[in-house]
């Protein structure tokens, strides 16, 4: 599993076991808010879609605008987007506001309502980071804009979940095949 970093991958491998999410159903509710400022419960909200979803947080310097263009090619490749959505949430709610997620959606041409990016209180974030099996470090740094000064390491992960709330697959976030998770997608949007 690689992770993120301020300026780059670095090259942490962790053991499989405990981080394959495979199989694991999300039940919830999680309450988390979007880009709008309006309230969702995740998984219920999105129940009898297939979902993309993703972990990122607006600061990233590399690793997340990745993950977000990577969904954006998955996302066009799709032939009907009907009945799928794309989700991002955030593990930084102390920074990523409404308006923050708006802006990074609209900074990297992320089409609404087919991404929705999300947030919520740390304890439901770090609840739904556990259960998807993304690792997430805070990293303090010596930079700073005159806010929070620090960066997380995180893994590079994009998820494939079904109408029920199952999670699918697993992706490198980066580097996950467009055509194979465009075919996961159709394979699971012709399911009963």
């Amino acid at each position: 599993m690689a992770f993120c970093a301020c300026g780059g991958i670095i090259a942490l491998w962790l053991g499989i076991g405990g981080c394959q999410p495979e199989g694991t159903v999300v039940r919830g509710p999680y309450p988390l808010w979007t880009q709008q400022g309006n309230r969702v419960e995740f998984p219920r909200d999105f129940r009898g879609r297939v979902l993309l979803v993703a972990f990122f947080y607006v600061q990233c310097p590399d690793i997340c605008p990745m993950i977000a263009q990577r969904m954006l090619q998955i996302w066009q490749a799709l032939p009907d987007t009907g009945g799928v959505q794309a989700l991002m949430i955030s593990f930084d709610p102390q920074r990523d506001s409404p308006e923050r997620l708006r802006d990074f959606a609209q900074a990297h041409g992320l089409p609404e309502p087919g991404f929705v990016l999300l947030s919520g209180k740390p304890e439901v974030v770090e609840e739904l980071t556990q259960l998807f099996g993304v690792v997430v470090q805070k990293t303090p740094t010596e930079f700073t804009d005159g806010g929070a000064s620090y960066f997380f390491a995180h893994s590079d992960a994009l998820f494939l979940v079904d109408g029920e709330g199952r999670i699918r697959r697993r992706y490198s976030g980066t580097e996950a095949p467009v055509a194979e998770v465009v075919r996961d997608v159709e394979q699971l949007r012709s399911e009963p």
